[in-house]
């Protein structure tokens, strides 16, 4: 059972490892230690930067151009106004003159079928859905930010209680060792309180990793992932990913 717990924590490796290299184009031979920023990261759940999310700025997008789309619709209904102007010239035996000519013509769109309103709803259409685009997008990056922070609280907690209970049972391995040397505890007790020692550590690290996880899921849904990286936002300045070595 322990060697395929241990198969199975070594195929999570290098699944995580393979993501990587397709991530980041490297493949890495040891992997430095997660930056200390994600820990020094402001928490504020009650105001969040929506407006720097590349989700929300995209809904914002199609909000625009969907409005740009409504009014364009709802010009049909105005008439269209054009002014032209020519000038001809004239030459007889007897005179030659300039015959200038200036034209308004006015086109207004006196039936079209309901054309023109069926336009102008599908485009107010769009506008709604747009709308609601920015509203689930935010709606997700709060749900996540909140589900990512109870997680963190939570593995820091029993983290805590990790530590805790570490040196309890660390106390106790040190006390059954010496009653063993002297004959009051048996070897079932020493790697009985052994096993307590490594349940105690292994759910310690199990908690902390769960602490990183966390602290990683909530700066990618407030959109801090990149920045606390070091990794460039800029086209123009190379696109830089963090250093492997």
């Amino acid at each position: 059972a322990m060697q395929a717990t241990l198969e199975q924590y070594r195929a999570q490796h290098r699944s995580a490892t393979a993501q990587l290299t397709v991530l980041t184009g490297v493949v890495p031979a040891t992997l430095p230690e997660l930056p200390q920023a994600l820990l020094k990261q402001q928490i504020t759940l009650d105001k969040i930067a929506y407006e720097s999310s590349a989700a929300v700025r995209s809904a914002q997008s199609k909000q625009e151009a969907a409005r740009e789309r409504v009014r364009q619709a709802e010009s049909g209904h105005w008439p269209t106004i054009k002014v032209q102007a020519g000038r001809t010239r004239y030459e007889n035996d007897r005179q030659s003159y300039w015959d200038d000519e200036v034209q308004l013509q006015v086109e207004a769109p006196l039936y079209q079928g309901g054309l023109v309103n069926a336009k102008t709803q599908s485009a107010e259409g769009d506008r709604e859905a747009a709308q609601a685009a920015i509203q689930q997008a935010k709606l997700a990056i709060n749900q996540n930010a909140s589900t990512a922070y109870a997680d963190m609280i939570g593995a820091q907690q029993r983290q805590a209680a990790g530590e805790v209970q570490l040196a309890s049972a660390d106390h106790t391995r040190n006390v059954y060792a010496d009653e063993y040397r002297l004959s009051k505890r048996s070897l079932n007790d020493l790697l009985s309180v052994e096993q307590d020692v490594f349940q105690a550590d292994s759910s310690r690290i199990t908690a902390l990793y769960d602490g990183w996880d966390a602290t990683v899921r909530y700066a990618a849904a407030v959109d801090n992932l990149l920045d606390i990286m070091g990794i460039d936002r800029q086209q123009s300045s190379g696109d830089l990913l963090p250093s492997l070595q």
